[in-house]
Formats: C-alpha cells, structure tokens, sequence
C-alpha cells in the first residue's frame, strides 16, 4: 500500500469506469475526473500537481482512438505528469503505438487486478519522482559547479601571479612542475607582502588538487590558545564556550590545499602536532579521543629564516626537515623591477599607464625600493587615486605619491637577489628571504600598514569592534584584540600616531 494519497486524473467517457476505480482505489488515492479532452485539459490547468493520468483510448462509439492523438500534447505540455493508457483494445500496436508517442506504461480493463493495477500506479509515479529528482539534483549540480567554478576564477584573477621577470617565469614553471606531485609539502619563503599566498594559489590552480578545496589561515593573527582549535577542530565541551563541535582548517581542506602563513611564529606545541599531521596524515580535534584520517597538503609560508630560529631554539629542526622537501623563495620586489609597471597595470587595471600617470610619477614608483613589496604597492596605487581626485587633478603627480615614494632615493645596485635565480631550494639550503638587518624594518612596515589599516576602520565603524574584526576577515573581536597587543609588543613606538587604537585598547596600549 502506498504511504501518500497520490493525486490520479482518470480521463474516460465511461462513467462505470469511474466508479469502479474510485471505490477500488478509494483509501490509497484522491481522484479527479474528467470525460473529454476538453475536460481534461481545463483541469490539468486549474491545477498541475496530478501525480498519474490514467488515460483511455476511446472517448466515444466511432471506436476512433482519440487517445493517440492526445498523448504527444499532454507529453509536450505537461511532461511532468506520467500517463498510464488504460484500454479495452488487447492489440498489441495500440498499446505499442500510446508508448512510443509517449506513455509509460498500460493497463487492459478486462484484466482488473487490485494489486497489479496499484503496483502499477505506484511503480509509474514513484519512477517517475525519481527521475524528476535526479534531473533536479543534476541541475542543481551544474548550477552548483558553475558558481564553484566562477567563484574559482573571481579568486584566480583576485590573485592573479603578475609578472613575466625571468624570476617570476621560473617561479612559475617551478610551481607548475611541484602541482603535479599533490602529496609534497611545499615551504614558500620571501618578505613579507611579496605574494607567497599568490604563489601558493597559483600551485592549487595548475595541479591535481585545484577542483579540490583551497583554504589559507594566517597562524599569526590567531590567539596561541585558539589555534590548535582553529587547526584541528574541536568537539562540543572541550573547553569553556565550545557549544558545538567545530571543524578546524585542515578538516574544510580535506582532498585539497592548506596554506599555512607565518608558520614561523607558531609555539612548540603546535610544531609538534603539525609534525605529526605531515608524518602521518592524522589529526585529533580538541576535546576528540580518536584520530581523523586527512587528505591535505600543506603549503607553509614565512617571512622569517627558519634555519636560523632552529639554531636559536625557536623552531624545532625535525619539522623544518619535513618543510624544507621544497622551499621556494619569491622575491622582493625591488629585485625584479620589471614587473612594476605591470602591476601596476593590473591594479589601475589599464593598459596604458600614462592615461593615470605621468612620466615623473611612473619614474619614482618605478625607483622606489618598495620595502613592503607588492602590499606596499597596492597600498601606494590606492593612495595615489584617492589624492588624485582630491585635488581634481587629470592624472597621478608626484604630489599625490605617499610621501616616502616622493623622496625616495635612486635605488642601489647592490641590493640585487643572491639566490640562485630560479628562486628555489631543495634539501639541505637555508631558504630563507636572507634580509639580515633588514628583517626588523620589514616587519615594522608591515605592523604599520596593518595598524594603519586598524586605526581607519576604528574611525569608520564608530569604535565597534566587532564590525572591525568583520571587515578585517576575523572571527571575532579576541582576534583583533591579539593582533594589536602583538604589534604593541614588537613596535611599542608606533602607537603615538594610531589615538583610536590607544584608545579603544587603554589595557594594552600603556
């Protein structure tokens, strides 16, 4: 017996018939009647939710097989609904002919047999939902990898890898050659802002993994006692206002890539279960007593020299050995100054620079040493626009150029890259970005363009920190909170310029 009353049209002249269904079938379907094609039709239009039309052959005593002649409009116009024909005519071709033209199944009315006609009821309509939800669920599939697929190529040009410098060249054909192995682990090194989550976007983009997830997690704006949460997941309870079990980063890049940023500044702890992820591909969440089995590759990043910090104790040397299995350096900007103008044309988003600027100011940006790399330059491209219209000038002068570029001096020839050129190494080599003295002044200027960042959002939100956080891509004010005790701690002296962080934050800014 079937578990819901089907709606059934029963289109035949014959009034007894009617009846006879209807009392058979009374307590498994709700039943309409119609005794003309006519009929039929105004009713399949009052209402299209009939879930069988159980259809005769002949309407009237001409014994003319009207049937026929309306199965292709009801196929046509109401395809949805399946037709069961229901004759007294045992010949073969009639019943051959009502399928060909588009009914699914027949019954002969000499022949009534309770439970054959209602396995034949239910047999048609269920088959017939079925296939309606497997065209469904296959468009909703397309649909859904359509907008997987745009979303990907919004990210791709959002993070598009610029630049066509014998460097960048190399670094290219190097990531695509590293894509095809899916299972290595992948160390990007360079200062910061040069685009090592670029990079590794790129890597996903042209290997094995790239219709598999991408997901990147900057270690160093994350709490150190969030983080191991945030990594691996943890299960409701494990610790005061864990409400529901959550999925760490590692479990929403399962089958794909994880780029891990800043690994440099993550504390022992942590060092020791991401060992234990890359040796063994397990993972325990928070609060868990059993092991989750992962499919991910990890795509660490860092601006710092890992070989050195493992001489200093800060990293441990058994997780540098399974980072360093290939390491590979993008370089600083001022070491490949042909791209410049390229990206600048990627983020005026033109072809021709001097319809934006002039020859004085392309000249400065293309000589300043661009400590901040390509951060820096964005950052500079968007500052130069915005004075560009307050002084409602044609286009970009050295006025509306951030004062430092202004004054820049010409670039020495000395600062050109050491490495090897292609900007990779392999076992047994430091990887590192090499700036020496240089790396506590990178590191300031990327503090100061985050709190720079901090203290115009402070203004524009009214203080609020959670829509600070929001706008920032945080998951949540503690976030944002660690990320300004952080840099307080580093470059103490920078706050005398930043007042809304001062005094949004008294507890931490003294």
């Amino acid at each position: 017996m079937p578990v819901k009353n089907y709606h059934i049209l029963i289109v035949d002249d014959d009034a007894e018939f009617h009846q006879q269904i209807r009392y058979a079938f009374r307590r498994q379907y709700i039943f309409e009647g119609a005794v003309s094609s006519e009929q039929m039709f105004r009713k399949l239009k009052e209402r299209q939710d009939f879930d069988l039309i159980l259809l005769d052959m002949v309407f009237d005593e001409s014994n003319k097989k009207t049937g026929l002649e309306i199965i292709p409009q009801l196929a046509a116009q109401f395809k949805h609904i399946p037709i069961v024909v229901a004759t007294a005519d045992r010949g073969i071709d009639t019943v051959v002919q009502a399928m060909k033209l588009g009914a699914k199944d027949f019954l002969v009315k000499d022949d009534f047999d309770f439970d054959y006609w209602n396995e034949k009821f239910v047999s048609v309509i269920e088959g017939n939902q079925l296939k309606v939800e497997t065209t469904q669920l296959r468009a909703e599939n397309e649909q859904l990898r359509a907008e997987v697929s745009r979303h990907r190529a919004q990210e791709n040009e959002a993070y598009a890898f610029i630049g066509e410098s014998q460097r960048i060249q190399d670094i290219k054909r190097i990531l695509r050659l590293v894509s095809e192995e899916p299972n290595i682990t992948v160390l990007l090194t360079g200062e910061t802002g040069t685009g090592k989550e670029v990079a590794a976007r790129y890597l996903h983009a042209h290997g094995a993994r790239k219709d598999k997830p991408f997901q990147a997690l900057n270690l160093s704006a994350i709490q150190d006692t969030l983080l191991e949460s945030t990594l691996f997941g943890h299960r409701k309870g494990a610790f005061t206002g864990a409400t529901r079990d959550m999925e760490g980063y590692f479990g929403q890049a399962n089958g794909g890539i994880l780029m891990l940023d800043e690994i440099g500044d993550i504390d022992h702890n942590i060092q020791v279960k991401l060992l234990r992820f890359l040796e063994t591909k397990l993972i325990r969440p928070v609060g868990s007593d059993k092991d989750i089995q992962l499919d991910v590759q990890v795509v660490a990043a860092t601006h710092r020299n890992l070989e050195e910090a493992v001489r200093n104790g800060y990293f441990r040397a058994d997780l540098y050995q399974r980072l360093k299995a290939m390491v590979v350096e993008i370089p600083p900007l001022r070491q490949r100054r042909e791209d410049i103008q390229e990206l600048l044309c990627h983020y005026l988003a033109t072809d021709d620079l001097y319809e934006y600027l002039n020859p004085e100011a392309l000249k400065l940006l293309i000589e300043y040493e661009w400590v901040g790399n390509i951060r820096e330059l964005k950052n500079a491209v968007s500052y130069m626009l915005l004075r560009k219209r307050i002084y409602n000038l044609e286009k970009v002068t050295r006025e509306c150029l951030p004062t430092e570029i202004q004054h820049s001096p010409t670039p020495s020839t000395g600062q050109q890259a050491t490495s090897n050129g292609s900007g990779i190494y392999t076992n047994g080599s430091s990887g590192g970005s090499q700036m020496g003295a240089a790396a506590a002044n990178i590191d300031e200027e990327h503090a100061l363009i985050d709190l720079e960042r901090i203290e115009a959002l402070l203004i524009q939100k009214n203080r609020v920190k959670r829509d600070v956080a929001v706008e920032m891509g945080l998951e949540n004010t503690d976030n944002l909170r660690y990320r300004v005790k952080k840099h307080y701690e580093r470059h103490a002296n920078l706050f005398d310029r930043f007042p809304n962080i001062r005094a949004t934050y008294r507890k931490i800014v003294q």
